[in-house]
């Protein structure tokens, strides 16, 4: 037990060791993100092709069979599914836990663009979706008012979704139950069949009208011009006046060309008056209640505009303040446990001096454990709290039992308190490694074993329980036998008292069972 004999001669070094850990540990445990559940990467892919204006058995021949037939070749794809309908085509790959999402979303979109010439040639988009839990909003808010809302996105847009979307931590705003305006063309079947106009061939002009491209580059001397040709319509008349055919023939001759909400769905309401959502999500690792209590913040401050004036803003489903409870449960179930563990300890140990020794290992062990999480990019949420709850009650075994060999080989030989300290914890040391390894070896395979959805999840809980009994064990065999060492011994419990009558029914109950070999094997059978 070399440590054990550098921990005890170099005592104030090992004390700058262990309060410089619990430093880190506590500025850990303010930098640590919160979060309800671990950032936990769904091991799928979905990818979405919209082909509108079809059949279902179109959309099956053209683009779900040869995407199929593509992403198969992908390597780790456990299940594939589709769904064709008349408006996309959707397909759905799951792979297995220890793939990398990212790297297959590239590798899927690189299947589809090889298949690309395969494809109708209508086929303007390919998305490839991969999702986690941090994907989900932490913060639903729901807008309602006695006024109309329908036409308010522009609004709302400027005076919340942008101001929202600034905010540290922030990375998408979502208006939910309202929509942008967008020009509608009506064509009239009757105008296009008195002139002759092709239905194709008007929105092909409509395309080839609208655009935004760069031209290139035109240098003059030592000066260099960017040309960018301006095509793009920039009101509704302009649309309108378009030209249709040599004739002169306008687009406003044939068709109805204006300026509507398009229509909805869906909607949203609130006390049964029309309502429109904002969902707001956080960024990839970003704290999660300082980010909702920073947006509730500006929330409030919009409210107050002049603007806002007759709306109500309402905060429906705050992940944050969940979290900051959830948590807050925890941590009083913790300090209750562990309080509990001291007054237990305090019974059985008799003296405050080494009650305090002992359960100094549970803070200690505790803070080095949240600058480890901190260290490996982990998270504080209700998985790792439990964790670390789970673990104080397991934190001061180590310690009580090497505080007890100490004091018993310190009454031995009470002339030589250093050397009667490392004969103690040389006794129970073997013993003391083997007791907190059997139990590490119970959660390793959380870690290290195969990747399936509980022990995804459940790998959380056994990373915090494993680093905190390491460096229990690590307290015990240093910090506690230096303590201990200085300490006068723990007088012999008086002949009268409870632990001392305690203590003699439990070595006549032990003479007993070892003089009665096979009824305690036959009680032990029973019990079990």
């Amino acid at each position: 037990m070399k440590h054990t004999e550098v921990a005890l001669r170099r005592p104030v070094t090992t004390v700058v060791v262990f309060v410089a850990l619990s430093l880190i540990g506590l500025l850990a445990s303010r930098l640590l993100p919160l979060e309800k559940f671990p950032d936990i990467e769904f091991p799928g892919i979905f990818v979405q092709i919209p082909y509108a204006g079809s059949t279902p058995e179109e959309v099956e021949r053209l683009i779900t069979r040869p995407v199929e037939e593509a992403l198969a070749t992908l390597s780790g794809v456990e299940t594939m599914s589709s769904t064709s309908d008349e408006n996309q085509a959707q397909i759905f790959l799951q792979f297995g836990w220890d793939q990398s999402m990212g790297a297959k979303g590239i590798e899927a979109r690189a299947k589809v663009d090889g298949i690309r010439h395969l494809l109708p040639d209508d086929v303007r988009r390919v998305l490839v979706f991969t999702g986690s839990l941090g994907d989900q909003p932490v913060l639903q808010l729901r807008i309602s008012s006695d006024k109309d809302l329908s036409n308010s996105y522009e609004m709302l847009d400027r005076l919340m979704t942008r101001r929202l979307e600034r905010i540290e931590g922030v990375s998408r705003v979502q208006l939910q139950g309202v929509d942008a305006r967008e020009i509608r063309i009506l064509l009239k079947p009757d105008q296009l069949a008195a002139h002759g106009v092709d239905i194709a061939a008007v929105r092909d002009l409509l395309l080839g009208s609208n655009f935004a491209v760069s031209a290139g580059k035109i240098t003059a001397g030592d000066q260099r011009f960017n040309v960018r040709p301006s095509g793009e319509f920039k009101s509704i008349d302009e649309i309108a006046e378009l030209t249709i055919n040599a004739s002169g023939l306008r687009l406003s001759d044939i068709a109805d060309i204006e300026m509507q909400t398009p229509e909805r769905n869906y909607g949203r309401h609130l006390d049964r008056q029309y309502a429109i959502g904002v969902a707001i999500s956080r960024a990839t690792g970003a704290n999660m209640v300082d980010v909702t209590d920073r947006v509730i913040a500006e929330v409030e401050k919009i409210g107050r505009l002049p603007e806002m004036s007759g709306i109500k803003i309402f905060s429906l489903d705050n992940q944050g303040e969940a979290v900051r409870e959830s948590l807050g449960d925890l941590l009083s179930a913790g300090a209750l446990g562990g309080l509990l563990a001291i007054f237990v300890l305090y019974l059985f140990l008799r003296q405050v001096t080494t009650t305090l020794i002992v359960t100094a290992s549970v803070p200690f062990s505790l803070m080095i454990t949240l600058g480890a999480m901190y260290f490996a990019g982990l998270t504080l949420n209700i998985l790792s709290m439990m964790g670390l709850m789970l673990a104080v009650g397991m934190l001061v075994d180590n310690a009580v039992v090497v505080t007890e060999s100490i004091f018993r080989h310190r009454t031995e030989n009470p002339d030589k308190p250093i050397d009667a300290t490392i004969s103690g914890v040389k006794e129970v040391g073997l013993a003391v490694i083997a007791g907190t390894a059997t139990t590490i070896i119970v959660f390793a395979p959380m870690i290290v074993g195969t990747k399936t959805d509980m022990s995804i999840f459940l790998s959380h809980v056994a990373i915090t329980i494993i680093v905190a009994l390491t460096a229990s064990l690590f307290i015990a065999q240093t910090l506690v036998p230096m303590l201990a060492s200085r300490i006068a011994v723990p007088p012999q419990p008086k002949a009268g008292a409870w632990i001392s009558r305690l203590t003699a029914r439990y070595v006549a109950s032990l003479q007993w069972i070892l003089g009665h070999h096979w009824w305690t094997a036959l009680g032990i059978g029973l019990v079990c």
